[in-house]
């Protein structure tokens, strides 16, 4: 479960979050949409314990999620992810193997196949489709409670889009994992999510009062 109770986030005097309090139960597949600078991927980072709460607390499987114990138990897909100048494939799998010890590197391997990624290609050279297929396979391999995406589906085309779909909602499904995606394409998340939240200039909104904003 992931519990946000009554979080506030300022930037210098900037309120991106104001009094958030959601609940996600464990094994839910969860999208929470806004549109741009709404404060999704802020949510997202205060979740994954990058940042800090200004006011409230968030607990990710009962655990405070600032915490090492807590950062154990997720893996976070951040929209433009990061890697060393000469990475490949191959050694990113191998550096997340340092941090989860239970990642499926042969998984991972046939994965990347799957996905027509070379394994020893140069990461540099990606699209940024291609860093997020491999992004995606190194999130299910990582063997964690639960998996936070920014933006996931964002450079995809759209039989990659079916293909990602479709792995995380079967690994969800069949380890009782629980993912927190967000997005600003309501639609995409229709596809995959059992429930979903809706997020506007820092505030959650009930269903019927986003479909107001038009």
């Amino acid at each position: 479960m992931i519990e946000i109770c009554d979080v506030t986030k300022k930037f210098d005097d900037f309120p991106c979050l104001e009094h958030v309090s959601l609940t996600i139960p464990g094994g839910t597949v969860y999208g929470l949409v806004g549109e741009n600078g709404a404060g999704k991927s802020t949510l997202l980072r205060l979740v994954a314990g990058i940042y800090r709460t200004d006011q409230g607390e968030i607990r990710v499987g009962g655990e405070k999620s600032s915490s090492p114990a807590a950062k154990q138990k997720l893996f976070y897909m951040p929209d433009h992810q990061y890697y060393e100048k000469n990475a490949t494939p191959l050694s990113i799998g191998s550096f997340y193997k340092t941090f989860y010890s239970q990642f499926a590197m042969e998984e991972y391997r046939y994965l990347l196949e799957r996905f027509g990624l070379g394994e020893e290609a140069p990461v540099a050279a990606f699209s940024k489709g291609m860093k997020k297929q491999m992004f995606v396979a190194a999130a299910i391999c990582a063997g964690t409670d639960y998996l936070l995406c920014d933006e996931v589906f964002d450079g995809l085309d759209p039989q990659i889009r079916r293909m990602v779909n479709e792995l995380l909602k079967n690994t969800a499904s069949a380890r009782g994992m629980t993912v927190l995606i967000v997005s600003h394409y309501l639609e995409e998340l229709e596809q995959i999510c059992t429930a979903k939240g809706f997020l506007h200039r820092g505030k959650i909104l009930r269903e019927e009062e986003w479909k107001r904003l038009g």
